[in-house]
């Protein structure tokens, strides 16, 4: 029920079109359907409905209870209507919510396993890097194992030169093809900064 049909049905009572027992029987039917989505006039009404219906129920006899207090209340209750937008309540679609929910649920799963993917796959680029450069740093200058690792590990990290020593370690030392040293080395990088950087623009520092 919207709210001219609630305005309608309290009319009808407070017109005598209506016994008091049929509009509260009216009013709880009202109710039940509209699962509580009703105007703020008729759910703060629904208490001295409820009340009045106990009584009735416990006299057992059509027109025995006196309704002045069901009457005052529907009487605040057509005033309060009628100051209220004549707009019908929206009610609560549990199906659509759970719907909805679900896929939220997949979509923001879907986004934390590709972040873990892009994650992990820039880690492990990380530590390849790392070893390539370090192993580059000791051959190249004959350093001992300690200062190689210091120098290389901080130069793995430095952007462009830290890739252009992995290529060079890659392809001099390991003998990986040009091809795959500079696949692994500048595109997976350039790939996974570009997804990570898009992801963030998109689902925000949280996503």
């Amino acid at each position: 029920m919207n709210a001219a049909e609630w305005r309608a049905l309290i009319e009808a009572y407070l017109d005598g079109r209506l016994s008091a027992e049929a509009f509260m029987r009216r009013f709880v039917e009202g109710w039940r359907a509209s699962g509580g989505a009703v105007p703020r006039a008729i759910a703060a009404m629904q208490v001295t409905v409820e009340a009045f219906e106990a009584q009735v129920n416990e006299v057992r006899e059509e027109g025995a209870v006196n309704d002045d207090e069901l009457r005052a209340a529907a009487q605040r209750a057509l005033s309060n209507l009628r100051e209220e937008p004549a707009v019908a309540p929206h009610t609560f679609d549990r199906t659509r919510a759970r719907e909805d929910i679900g896929r939220f649920q997949i979509q923001v799963a879907g986004c934390a396993g590709l972040g873990c993917v892009i994650a992990i796959a820039w880690l492990a680029l990380c530590v390849l890097q790392v070893f390539v450069v370090i192993e580059w740093v000791q051959l190249t200058f004959e350093w001992p194992a300690l200062p190689s690792t210091i120098v290389g590990a901080v130069l793995a990290f430095v952007p462009i030169i830290g890739n252009v020593l992995a290529f060079l370690g890659a392809t001099e030392i390991w003998d990986w093809p040009t091809w795959l040293a500079a696949l692994v080395f500048f595109a997976a990088p350039a790939v996974t900064i570009l997804s990570g950087w898009s992801r963030w623009r998109r689902y925000g520092p949280r996503g």
